[in-house]
């Protein structure tokens, strides 16, 4: 960088090849930080999603919760669509000693920002 004077000679400024080096240096930055952003963005879908399909498992254990357990018949149930995530359920037997006790797994699948994803939630009742 040419800044002040070089003896007696007029002030210069910057020459062009220093213009191009700190506009390649600052779109290098600037490309980085956009990036850093857009992925910070995505990973807080996929956060937001996981979220989502944690409560809706909460939520339809709590939901089985209130019926009676041993009315219900074993194996999986229908499918539920909720916005883009769909949830089911399958209940199963504990142990022969138990015969009224009922495994009961929810399962929560959607696609998100990350490509299909799945969580489950069990419990026994």
């Amino acid at each position: 960088m040419t800044l002040g004077n070089y003896g007696d000679g007029p002030a210069r400024g910057f020459t062009l090849i220093e213009l191009l080096i700190a506009s390649i240096i600052l779109a290098i930055l600037l490309v980085g930080i956009g990036l850093f952003f857009v992925t910070i963005l995505k990973q807080s879908d996929v956060v937001d999603d996981q979220t989502r399909a944690m409560e809706l498992a909460r939520q339809g254990l709590e939901e089985i919760r209130s019926k009676d357990i041993r009315s219900m018949s074993l194996g999986r149930t229908a499918s539920e669509d909720l916005d883009k995530f769909t949830r089911y359920f399958v209940i199963s037997e504990v142990d022969p000693l138990y015969p009224n006790a009922r495994r009961v797994q929810c399962f929560v699948y959607w696609t998100g920002a990350s490509g299909p994803d799945t969580l489950s939630f069990s419990t026994i009742f």
